[in-house]
């Protein structure tokens, strides 16, 4: 896997928003902790982007969850974000409600189901507004 690191930055007059990003060009795999971000000051989490650009096939679809210290963000599991079979392009899924994570907080993304064939994963991006 190939990581780049990412900058905050403010896309958005009067919002402080920080993005945390993961790219890659492997094909995917199960697993929990693919990637791992330390929040850097108190924020809350707003989005999750995936993307995928080959999709995958099988029985299943890929889900993704994130976590936050080892706990999902997603209290409803269905609202993960999932790629359906043979989907590319990008996908977004809010956490459940706008989650608050303090400076220092791990922030991690699993990979919870992949499609017979995974698909490539592309980017994992969650973003943040600071608090």
């Amino acid at each position: 896997m190939t990581d780049y690191a990412v900058a905050p930055r403010d896309n958005r007059v009067g919002v402080n928003t920080y993005i945390m990003e993961h790219y890659t060009v492997a094909a995917l795999t199960t697993g929990t902790n693919k990637h791992q971000w330390i929040a850097p000051f108190n924020l809350r989490i707003v989005d999750v982007i995936v993307n995928s650009e080959a999709g995958g096939s099988g029985g299943t679809s890929t889900i993704v969850d994130v976590n936050r210290n080892g706990t999902t963000i997603y209290t409803t599991q269905a609202n993960r974000p999932t790629l359906l079979l043979a989907d590319t392009g990008q996908y977004a899924e809010a956490p459940d409600a706008t989650l608050r994570c303090n400076a220092g907080d791990v922030i991690a993304y699993d990979i919870d189901q992949i499609t017979s064939t995974g698909p490539t994963l592309t980017t994992v991006t969650v973003v943040c507004e600071g608090l």
